[in-house]
C-alpha cells in the first residue's frame, strides 16, 4: 500500500485515514483530546469507551465500523493525485473490549493487521472471528501481514482465559478472610472479574471512572464503588505496584494479584 493513504495505531501527521484497533495505551501513544487531523476508524465498542479515554475529543471525527461488514474509502494518490479506493473491514480481535483487526483490500492487494488478539482453539467466539475473515477473504490469499505475536514467545506457557480465571478464583476462595486486590490496566480483564464474581458470588469494587465504563459495557449488577460490599478490589495496577512495595511484611492481610505482561507474578499474603 502507498504510504500516505493510511495508519494503523500510528498517530503521526502524513495520512488521510487513521484505525485504531484498541483502547490500550501502548496503541494511542500520540493520540490526544486535541487530535484535528483527520477521521479515525474504530469499532463500535471503542467509540462509545472513546469519551473516558481522551475527554473533550471531537467524537464527529470517529467513524463506526461494523463488524463483518465491508466499508469502501475514497483517498488521493499522494504519488500521482488519483483516487484511491481503499475497502476495510472490522473483526473482532477476542483482546480487551472493542479490540478489531483491519482487513484491508484494494490495488494494492490484500492485508491484515491483527493488532492484538487471542483466538483460543476452542473459544467460540473466537471460531466466529475466524470464519468471518475467511469468509471475507474468499478465494485471496493475504499479501502482507501485520502480525500480534505476544502469545508466540516459547519462553511463556499460557494457559486458557478459563483455566487462568478458574485458578484465581480459586486461590482468592482459599483465603476468605483476606481482602483481595486486583492491580490491572484501565481496560481489560473483565472475563476473569465477571468470573471471580460470578464463582465467588461477590461484588467487585472498581473507581468512580472505571464504573463508568463498566455500566457502558452492559456490566452494571456486579460492580461498585461501595468499599463495604466487598473484598475484591480491582484497581489501576501502578497503584498496587507501590502498594506491594510498602506492605511487604508478613503481618499484612492482603492477597495482591498483578496481572500484566511479566514473566513472574508478585504474591503476598
Amino acid at each position: 500500500m502507498e504510504k500516505g493513504l493510511i495508519s494503523v495505531d500510528r498517530w503521526a501527521e502524513g495520512s488521510q485515514a487513521y484505525f485504531l484497533t484498541n483502547l490500550h495505551t501502548d496503541h494511542t501513544q500520540g493520540l490526544s483530546s486535541t487530535w484535528a487531523m483527520a477521521p479515525i476508524f474504530c469499532s463500535r465498542v471503542t467509540a462509545k469507551l472513546f469519551p473516558f479515554k481522551f475527554p473533550n475529543f471531537n467524537l464527529s471525527l470517529l467513524r463506526v465500523l461494523d463488524l463483518g461488514s465491508w466499508h469502501s474509502l475514497s483517498l488521493i494518490s499522494p504519488s500521482t493525485g488519483s483516487k484511491v479506493t481503499v475497502q476495510v473491514m472490522a473483526i473482532d480481535a477476542y483482546h480487551c473490549p472493542g479490540a478489531v483487526m483491519f482487513l484491508f483490500r484494494g490495488e494494492f492487494g490484500c492485508m491484515l493487521n491483527t493488532g492484538d488478539f487471542r483466538w483460543e482453539k476452542n473459544c467460540e467466539r473466537a471460531k466466529l472471528a475466524k470464519e468471518m475473515l475467511l469468509n471475507a477473504l474468499k478465494d485471496d490469499a493475504v499479501d502482507v501481514l501485520y502480525l500480534d505475536n505476544t502469545y508466540c514467545n516459547p519462553t511463556f506457557q499460557f494457559p486458557t482465559r478459563e483455566v487462568a480465571a478458574k485458578q484465581v478464583a480459586d486461590i482468592i476462595s482459599s483465603h476468605p478472610d483476606h481482602d483481595i486486590v486486583v492491580g490491572i490496566d484501565t481496560l481489560g480483564k473483565e472475563d476473569l472479574l465477571l468470573h471471580i464474581s460470578n464463582a465467588l458470588n461477590v461484588k467487585i469494587w472498581v473507581w468512580p471512572e472505571r464504573l463508568q465504563t463498566m455500566h457502558i459495557l452492559g456490566f452494571h449488577d456486579i460492580f461498585t464503588t461501595d468499599t463495604s460490599l466487598t473484598r475484591v478490589s480491582w484497581t489501576r495496577l501502578f497503584a498496587v505496584l507501590g502498594t506491594v512495595i510498602e506492605v511487604m511484611t508478613p503481618a499484612s492481610n492482603f492477597w495482591y494479584f498483578l496481572l500484566s505482561w511479566s514473566r513472574r507474578t508478585f504474591r503476598h499474603v
